[in-house]
């Protein structure tokens, strides 16, 4: 009787237990190496549904979502053999992996079907780990990525306007418009920024990377090779796509670091965690604070006699050359200051996700950042030979230091929903994004008010903001002998909105219209009336995207987009590649050839910064007009039109040992009808010339503005040789050693019938234009990097070599110059002081190499240049327009990281 009621009883339980069993299961263990050490940012995905998955956290910890139980995980990782284990429960794992594997990382960039690994790719992916990028000692993710990815450049610009709270990035040799960012897979919204200074980068618009906290990030995938047909208007270079975190253990990082000169002191706080809801979801949350202080790097005014001429200074001036000679004995610099600037950033950071059903697979899912950035760049010193009366705001002072002091917000949002049915994969998500600047002037002066003059105003904004609305749709068909197809499309929706507005009068304003004297605030006058815009634009964008493995050994694919842009039309775009690779996975050969194209920016369609100047004719106007404006048409500029290009690329892969590989990657990149801002097109002073008349017509005094100037040709080739899990001496031997050539030539120029017939050429686009394109920034990048580890210590050396950079002056070539290559090292040592508790400490740029010197670069002419505009009579020691890698030097730091 008691053996048949607990049979009942068995069978009740096991009826009421089997729907359990089908319902959302959570596996949770840790993952170690042969010797019990703890491995973070692992790979683990459920076997058969490759997009389930996630990264070990710093701790080896995971924890992931099945549909049910029994089922197989697969956990892979570079440098470590791949492992399967079956789960038949939901008991705590501890997984050993052995270390073997290498170059076996899926990534999601670079196709929207089949997952795949780096190696898989027909085209060029590099796949960095966070750990990798904060061993460089950096605090912000441009930096970060500036020291670890050769084939990206983003150097911070001193004295640059509000470019110098900036990093104009560029990939494999192209400038900021032509990298697309994703975060998530999902656009990620450009800057408001346009940069106007006459830096690398000029006339561009990029995405605002010092806005995304490394902290929140799982993993940085960059797509090196032409993607526009995929993901549509600026994947000319690439894409960037940022991978957040799902889930980690509770944490606490700090850092400090500070140069060998005392200042640029930086600290960092990060701290974040995450948690499981209700078994069938995951929520992420990160919080970052950066906080760095500014450097001083200018250099002393070389010539007395120079300055004076410069300056006009003489014994028959009001400020003579005996006031002259005792201001720059008690300020050698003349009050400037050169460096990096006063800096702080805030931010919060979230990526959540939760299962509505797990018989279809469906998700909603959301992540956003919102950041908060300030700080104070100093300008141009205004010296009381420059600018007078200041002293009536700024008693008892020699000079007044004006500064851009600008506050940034860069918000992004984003929320969305996947499903399975009948094996199709949907993914329709809506993504915010909105970047705004407002700009304060401190510490400046507007002459024309004299000793009433503000010393601080607010210049006005811009902002840019826009909605993204995704419909992506996908399946495998899998077939016999490891054939498959892999089937996506989609569509996207997108809307922007860029807006200037108005400063606050003080700002720009003449208050002694009569007078000749200077107007507006110094250093950067705020916008007008007039320059206040809101302009808007939509597209839309369809496209396919097919891949399809014949063999095991043989992928072809393909993609088609079209696009649909409310101002400018239509376009279509392209792309073919292939991979073939051995039966034994050691060799990989693969290509792309694709057309692509890059819409112009509302920024550079309506941005405008007009100033007001005296002259011989009265009251009138210049700087930069809007696309729009009736002047341009009168001066025979065109409206903009997209960008085209056409890429090509060729690769190999090739595994050494399962612990050794290497990549090797060339391209060729054709932009055509690149647009670039402009020089100044000026009255001749002749009343009958049509150039005179067309800028009197339209009462503008002077004209810069953006045009479809140039075509373009870019080759380079990438090198990555990678290493892993060596095993010497008593430690584990892992690095990398990596590297891009990248050359890029002006192959054509695009001049309207008005400009050529009136010489205006050289104006438009000079020797220097040029130059900037060509020749600004290295042609040449290296970076080989090594890590030895020893039980609880690790140590990291890291070489980088950047190669020459030439500039060229605008009209006379004497004055060109070349700053030499130079090479950095960077030393780190961490030790695991327990086991939830981290410390590093390190050394950037141990040598302390600085870049060369104007007066290295002009050695053959007494050390300085001709046109003394080129290093300000002195003030600039190191070169400010063709920066390598900043002007720093050595930089120590540390790093205390905690688990909880």
């Amino acid at each position: 009787m008691r053996q048949k009621y607990l049979l009942k009883l068995f069978t009740v339980a096991f009826i009421f237990m089997l729907p359990l069993g089908l319902m959302a299961q959570t596996i949770k263990g840790k993952i170690t190496d042969s010797a019990g050490r703890v491995l973070p940012y692992m790979n683990i995905v459920e076997e058969g549904n490759t997009s389930n998955g996630m990264v070990s956290d710093d701790n080896g910890e995971f924890s992931i979502t099945v549909k049910s139980l029994p089922t197989t995980i697969i956990v892979s990782s570079m440098g470590f053999a791949t492992k399967s284990i079956i789960v038949t429960n939901s008991d705590y794992l501890t997984i050993v992996v052995i270390e073997d594997n290498a170059l076996d990382e899926i990534v999601l960039v670079g196709s929207r079907g089949k997952p795949r690994t780096a190696f898989d790719s027909p085209v060029p992916i590099d796949n960095i780990k966070i750990s990798e990028l904060t061993q460089t000692g950096q605090g912000v993710l441009d930096q970060q990525l500036m020291f670890k990815v050769p084939s990206y450049n983003s150097t911070q610009q001193p004295v640059s306007d509000a470019g110098a709270h900036f990093s104009p990035a560029d990939l494999r040799g192209l400038f900021p418009s032509r990298t697309l960012v994703l975060v998530n897979g999902k656009r990620k919204n450009a800057s408001a920024l346009v940069y106007s200074y006459v830096t690398p980068g000029r006339g561009e618009v990029g995405v605002d990377m010092k806005s995304v906290p490394s902290a929140a990030l799982e993993r940085v995938e960059i797509l090196r090779d032409g993607a526009a047909a995929q993901y549509g208007s600026d994947a000319v270079a690439g894409v960037i796509n940022l991978v957040l975190k799902k889930s980690m253990d509770p944490f606490v990082n700090t850092s400090y670091s500070v140069t060998s000169e005392g200042d640029g002191e930086q600290y960092q706080l990060e701290t974040g965690f995450g948690v499981d809801i209700a078994d069938k979801g995951y929520a992420n949350f990160t919080f970052n604070y950066f906080d760095a202080k500014r450097t001083q790097r200018a250099g002393t005014v070389t010539s007395l006699e120079d300055e004076a001429g410069y300056w006009g200074v003489t014994d028959a001036t009001d400020f003579n050359t005996a006031d002259l000679t005792a201001f720059l004995d008690k300020n050698p610099s003349a009050g400037f200051q050169v460096g990096t600037p006063d800096m702080t950033i805030t931010n919060f950071s979230y990526n959540m996700g939760y299962t509505l059903d797990e018989e279809t697979e469906t998700e909603v899912y959301s992540f956003g950042m919102l950041t908060n950035r300030s700080g104070s760049a100093p300008q141009f010193a205004r010296v009381p030979y420059w600018v007078t009366g200041f002293e009536q705001i700024y008693p008892g002072q020699d000079f007044f230091l004006a500064e851009m002091s600008p506050q940034i917000i860069d918000n992004t949002l984003s929320i969305g929903i996947k499903t399975v049915y009948n094996d199709w994969n949907f993914d329709l998500s809506s993504t915010t994004g909105k970047n705004r600047i407002d700009y304060y002037i401190t510490n400046s002066f507007n002459q024309s008010y004299g000793g009433s003059s503000p010393s601080d105003f607010y210049n006005g904004a811009h902002q840019f903001s826009h909605i993204v609305n995704n419909l992506d749709v996908f399946r495998t068909f899998e077939g016999e002998d490891d054939t498959s197809i892999s089937i996506a499309f989609g569509a996207e929706h997108r809307t922007e909105r860029f807006v200037t507005e108005e400063g606050e009068l003080a700002s720009y304003n003449d208050a002694t219209p009569d007078i000749s004297d200077r107007t507006g605030s110094e250093s950067f006058g705020g916008f007008k009336p007039e320059n206040a815009s809101d302009d808007y634009r939509s597209n839309i964008g369809i496209y396919t995207d097919i891949s399809a493995d014949l063999s095991k050994s043989w992928l072809v694919g393909g993609a088609l987009r079209f696009e649909d842009y409310s101002d400018f039309g239509s376009n279509v775009s392209w792309k073919l590649n292939s991979r073939w690779k051995t039966d034994n996975d050691k060799l990989a050969i693969r290509g792309s050839v694709s057309s692509g194209f890059r819409a112009p920016s509302l920024h550079q369609m309506f941005y405008t910064a007009i100033t007001t100047t005296l002259t011989a004719n009265g009251i009138q106007q210049n700087g930069i007009l809007n696309n729009s404006d009736p002047a341009l048409r009168a001066l025979g500029i065109p409206e903009l039109n997209p960008e085209t290009s056409n890429s090509i690329g060729a690769g190999i892969s090739y595994r050494i040992t399962r612990k050794l590989g290497f990549t090797l990657d060339v391209y060729q990149i054709d932009v055509n009808d690149r647009i670039a801002l402009s020089g100044q097109v000026t009255p001749t002073g002749d009343a009958g010339s049509p150039i005179d008349q067309t800028l009197d017509a339209v009462n503008v005094g002077a004209a810069g503005f953006f045009l479809n100037a140039i075509d373009t040709r870019t080759k380079g080739i990438d090198l990555v040789f990678s290493y892993d899990n060596i095993i010497v001496g008593p430690g584990i031997l892992s690095g990398s050693i990596a590297a891009n050539f990248n050359k890029t030539e002006v192959t054509g120029f695009n001049f309207p019938e008005f400009i050529e017939n009136n010489n205006l050429q050289d104006a438009i686009f000079s020797r220097e234009d040029i130059s900037r394109v060509e020749s600004w920034r290295p042609r040449q990048k290296i970076i080989a990097s090594a890590n030895y580890r020893i039980d609880k210590l690790t140590a990291g050396l890291s070489f980088m070599n950047y190669g020459s950079v030439t500039y060229r002056h605008a009209s006379d070539a004497s004055n060109d110059a070349t700053f030499g290559g130079k090479t950095l090292t960077d030393i780190n040592v961490s030790y695991e002081l327990t086991d939830k508790l981290n410390l590093t400490v390190g050394v950037n740029n141990l040598f302390n190499v600085y870049p060369d010197t104007f007066a290295d670069a002009y050695s053959s002419n007494g050390g300085v240049p001709n046109d003394r505009n080129l290093d300000f009579v002195g003030r600039f020691k190191y070169p400010w327009q063709t920066t390598q890698f900043g002007i720093d030097g050595t930089r120590i730091f540390s790093k205390l990281a905690f688990t909880f």
